[in-house]
């Protein structure tokens, strides 16, 4: 099936108008996410640095994905041909980011599952030790990517410029693939998860802090989220790949996904403000104290005050865990 150019203009007008209304909003959510990890101790946990490592390689994704506009931009308006050799030596560090933000995803999952089976020994873990070893296989899947990317690079014509496309066709197959079992694990890690926290639960085992059971709700969400926006729309492109469905549908469908990415992109700062009371405060406080023309009609007195007392009550719960 041939997809005209005009036909393929269209698409692209909808694609980059979604991503430029997303690339403000996630922008705002994750650098405010960041900051607010980086002046706030009491978020200076591991699961709390994690998000922020998400937020920060999101972040990342979304700034390149305005190199991505400006490809499209040109080819649309200008009738610029865009060589997929090109596409790739403008965007292989996005490609090595992208496999790192999918590979965080399934450390965060990892996290909680290790939280709740070791609550204890969870604490006792060194940050320098823990993370460099749960880095290790998305950091292998980011280096493999970029390897095999320039290695079969290929100066063929392509309709839009993106991490996928930028790859020739089977190291994207491999690349999809990989990124398949990278949800796979997350889903198994974090349905592992969740049935032991009922189990505990159930139990009234009282070994997980407050502020562990509170970040899981966040935790939930940022999760479900990826397999809505992530897990679902690998899996099809797989199943459509092995079933032999025509390429330029694939490759439509592939560049239609841009949109799924960048949303998964900008939800971290408003999950967290939506499902995290501590966040919530605690970006009212930072919002307050950056804009206080603006914010002062907002009704935020009352959870100002209750942010103050939780992070104190935090912070003193955090100073006992310390000295038991």
């Amino acid at each position: 099936m041939f997809i005209s150019e005009e036909t393929y203009k269209f698409h692209r007008i909808i694609i980059y108008s979604i991503v430029f209304v997303f690339q403000f909003i996630g922008t705002f959510g994750n650098v405010n996410l960041i900051v607010l990890t980086i002046r706030k101790k009491t978020l200076r946990s591991k699961y709390g640095l994690l998000l922020m490592i998400l937020a920060l390689l999101h972040q990342i994704c979304l700034l390149y994905e305005g190199v991505c506009m400006g490809f499209g931009i040109a080819i649309t308006f200008y009738h610029y041909e865009i060589r997929r050799n090109t596409c790739f030596y403008a965007l292989f560090p996005y490609v090595f980011f992208h496999c790192m933000q999918t590979g965080a995803i399934w450390m965060l999952s990892v996290d909680l599952f290790l939280t709740i089976l070791y609550p204890f020994k969870y604490r006792s873990f060194q940050i320098h030790v823990y993370f460099p070893s749960l880095f290790v296989l998305p950091v292998c899947y980011a280096i493999y990517s970029v390897i095999a990317g320039y290695t079969n690079i290929n100066d063929d014509s392509i309709p839009m410029c993106n991490p996928p496309s930028s790859l020739a066709p089977q190291v994207t197959s491999q690349w999809y693939f990989i990124m398949l079992l990278f949800s796979i694990a997350t889903v198994f890690f974090y349905v592992m998860a969740f049935g032991l926290l009922k189990y505990k639960v159930t139990k009234h085992n009282k070994s997980i802090r407050f502020i562990e059971r509170k970040a899981m709700k966040a935790l939930k969400v940022l999760i479900f989220i990826f397999l809505i926006t992530r897990f679902v729309s690998i899996f099809i492109f797989n199943v459509l790949t092995f079933i032999g469905i025509d390429k330029d549908l694939i490759v439509l469908w592939q560049n239609y996904i841009v949109i799924l990415a960048v949303a998964a992109y900008s939800q971290n700062g408003y999950i967290c403000y939506m499902r995290s009371s501590e966040y919530r405060n605690l970006f009212r406080q930072q919002m307050h104290s950056l804009f206080p023309n603006i914010t002062k009609n907002f009704n935020w007195h009352e959870s100002l005050s209750k942010g103050a007392i939780t992070v104190a009550a935090i912070k003193s719960t955090t100073t006992h865990d310390l000295r038991r």
